[in-house]
């Protein structure tokens, strides 16, 4: 184990709540349209807050991978009911299940995955899923992400099926790329699927050397309540540069 590395790069706490959070490098898909693109570090630290905003801002990229025994080391000195496996895509990492098993066994922490969900990881270790749905549309996906989504589209609804696992889903609104007819098509999709989904639409942040503009607030609410109308439990980060205050601190632990 000692010689095992992690894709883990950053990890950052919300001591107030008990709430960790581990940042994963490497993705199964090639998306033109990432937020780590812009961003690869947690967004809600206050050094981060704000320059997402700036679309000629883009983070470096992480160097410093964790071994598994220096992963644990970090963790055991915090005090997690909580843990989000984020990413780019967590599921890539091979010692994924390796963290899980530390994350329950010695930290007593529920766990819940940020994904794709291009593959999916033993369900048994999770107890939640956010679900983030690139596009429903085939040839839309592809373009989007360079990928089918057939696998996605099984494996959604693999787990909707689960009654051990809640399960959230999100998508990215881009206005003239993931607009609103395919955005509510996502929210239909979902509706099949099971009406009482929590869906939450995200406001593109404008990456560098890529057309797509940001929507604006009054765009995004709009969207919402239309979705709302499929999806009852819909709601909307705005990407309103800040004005939207934070739930909790969030401090970095590595």
């Amino acid at each position: 184990m000692n010689t095992v590395q992690t894709h883990v790069y950053h990890i950052t706490y919300a001591k107030e709540l008990g709430i960790c959070f581990l940042f994963f490098w490497g993705c199964n898909l090639q998306c033109r349209i990432c937020l780590l693109k812009k961003e690869a570090y947690d967004c809600h630290l206050p050094e981060n807050r704000l320059r997402i905003y700036d679309p000629d801002y883009r983070s470096k990229r992480p160097r410093t991978f964790l071994m598994l025994p220096e992963l644990f080391d970090l963790l055991s000195g915090l005090k997690m009911k909580k843990t989000f496996l984020m990413g780019a895509e967590p599921v890539c990492d091979p010692a994924l299940p390796d963290i899980m098993h530390y994350v329950t066994s010695e930290n007593n922490s529920t766990i819940s995955l940020l994904t794709n969900g291009k593959e999916l990881p033993p369900l048994s270790m999770l107890d939640e899923i956010v679900f983030s749905i690139k596009a429903i549309t085939p040839a839309l996906h592809r373009t989007y992400t360079g990928f089918d989504n057939a696998d996605i589209v099984r494996n959604f609804k693999t787990v909707a099926g689960n009654e051990k696992i809640t399960l959230y889903t999100e998508t990215v609104f881009i206005p003239d790329c993931v607009d609103e007819i395919e955005i509510v098509k996502i929210a239909g999709f979902i509706a099949s699927v099971d009406k009482g989904i929590p869906f939450r639409i995200d406001a593109y942040l404008p990456v560098e050397k890529l057309p797509w503009r940001a929507p604006s607030v009054s765009e995004i609410e709009s969207l919402a309540g239309k979705v709302k109308h499929i999806l009852p439990r819909t709601t909307c980060f705005y990407g309103d540069r800040g004005n939207t205050p934070l739930a909790y601190a969030v401090e970095r632990v590595f």
